[in-house]
């Protein structure tokens, strides 16, 4: 970093500087991984945490929570601290500080919306790894990089420079709707797409999530539709990719309509009366406007919603004028992220999905269910996410299996899996079955994944399909059916 100190720095976040100003040259990162001269953002910090920072010699250190007598241990150690209300001002700053620094000239993409981003970016960022293009993601299997609240995606971008060389192409997977403690993070996906400069903004679907967060859908679509708005900010040629088939995607057009420098683009199911840019044809494959890109026998995935997900990656190598059949070859070898309908086992058939929100559980059930006689759904409650999510949740299982026969629903609270950030409370159990018992839907209840996997399985014949369902109780399924001999 250059030509910035403390006193600049805390006016960039809004914030109140304690000590003394002084230049500053190191990189953002965390307290843990912080080397000499290094900037520290860390959303707390008590006076054990003001001691170490200074003991490894950071210039600086910017905090939203400073506890206890932090602020004068930090004033007697002489160590500039910065708090402010808004600690994603601080790791928006961060981010653009580390893209201007390692990836200036990079193309940078960013793509958000309820679901589906994951799986985006790591298509996007597979694609342009096999052509030959140096990539940074922060997409995984957890998707912990995606939010403002700490500078992950700087610190990688550094440690990713210093590996590998020139950064020539950013994929950055972007969540809609961020905060804690149930507040809203407000222009979440605004700020960061803006603070990465973005080339592209990616926007996949929306649909009840994070409705702890925000108040009303309308809310959470304005949070989505930062990604529109924040390339207007952009002083240069930008793409918005949008998903025709959601409504309140298709109509965030309007929002970039004034502005010349963004093109927009479509993808959706195959329409002859309306070309889409990009479009599928059922059983045929993926068109670009009249023209086949991608036959459905070359495809990585057969379920929709993922095929949905290509489609938007392919809108993007369009506008980028990749080679088409190095693309292609891209796809056909494509590997997918952990627990996106992964099919574990035949006889009977076992998919593990990721699907932990209304839409996602939709998608994954309704794709699932084709795969086998009778359907057994396990679902791991979501716990410590609140009663709302939970309600809806519910109520999506409500939706989907009412009016289906051959069915199972199996419910654990993964006790013997979670730790205590995600321990499904009293209340978060109590409204999940009493919206299941309200509308007549029978299920088994299983303290411990582990037994809930192998009651399932024990029950189900060959001719059956099982569907694990839910993010981190669920994420050690596949460990735990490995050790029963299952899979």
């Amino acid at each position: 970093m250059s030509n910035i100190n403390t006193l600049d720095l805390s006016k960039k976040v809004e914030g109140k500087l304690y000590g003394s100003n002084i230049e500053l040259k190191g990189n953002f990162t965390f307290l843990n991984k912080a080397s000499k001269n290094d900037i520290v953002i860390r959303h707390w910090i008590n006076e054990k945490g003001i001691q170490i920072a200074h003991d490894k010699g950071i210039s600086c250190l910017i905090t939203q929570n400073p506890q206890g007598n932090s602020i004068d241990v930090a004033k007697e150690l002489n160590l500039p601290l910065i708090v402010t209300d808004h600690i994603e001002y601080a790791t928006a700053f961060a981010l653009n500080t580390s893209v201007n620094k390692y990836a200036k000239d990079a193309f940078k993409m960013s793509v958000t919306g309820t679901n589906g981003k994951s799986t985006t970016t790591h298509l996007l960022f597979t694609i342009f790894s096999d052509l030959g293009f140096n990539t940074y993601t922060n997409t995984d299997a957890e998707s912990e990089g995606n939010t403002l609240i700490d500078p992950r995606v700087s610190d990688e971008l550094t440690e990713f420079y210093n590996n590998n060389g020139d950064i020539e192409i950013i994929a950055l997977e972007v969540s809609e709707v961020q905060g804690w403690d149930d507040k809203l993070m407000k222009n979440h996906s605004c700020q960061m797409i803006n603070a990465l400069g973005a080339d592209v903004a990616v926007i996949t679907n929306a649909s009840f999530d994070h409705m702890n967060l925000v108040e009303s859908f309308d809310e959470l679509l304005y949070e989505i539709g930062g990604a529109a708005r924040a390339l207007t900010k952009q002083n240069k040629d930008t793409l918005l990719v949008l998903n025709n088939e959601d409504q309140n995607i298709k109509k965030m057009s309007g929002i970039v309509e004034n502005n010349s420098n963004v093109k927009v683009m479509y993808f959706g199911d195959y329409d002859s009366s309306n070309l889409l840019d990009i479009s599928y044809k059922e059983n045929v494959g993926i068109f670009s406007k009249d023209k086949l890109y991608i036959k459905y026998d070359d495809l990585p995935f057969t379920s929709y919603h993922f095929i949905q997900d290509i489609m938007a990656a392919i809108a993007v190598c369009e506008y980028k004028e990749l080679n088409k059949y190095d693309v292609i070859s891209s796809l056909k070898n494509y590997k997918p992220l952990a627990r996106r309908f992964i099919k574990l086992r035949e006889n009977p058939v076992i998919i593990d999905d990721f699907a932990h929100n209304p839409s996602g559980i939709h998608l994954t059930i309704e794709n699932g269910a084709k795969l086998g006689e009778h359907l057994y759904v396990i679902d791991a409650i979501r716990g410590s996410r609140g009663d709302d999510i939970n309600e809806e949740i519910a109520e999506s299982l409500v939706e989907v299996l009412a009016n289906r026969e051959n069915y199972s629903l199996i419910l654990t609270t993964s006790t013997d899996v979670v730790n205590h950030l995600n321990t499904v409370t009293d209340s978060e159990l109590r409204v999940f079955t009493n919206v299941l018992k309200e509308n007549s839907i029978s299920y088994e209840l299983y303290d411990t994944l582990e037994e809930s996997l192998i009651s399932t399985f024990n029950h189900a014949n060959e001719s059956d399909v099982i569907l694990l369902l839910g993010a981190q109780g669920m994420d050690p399924a596949r460990n735990l059916l490995e050790q029963n001999d299952i899979i």
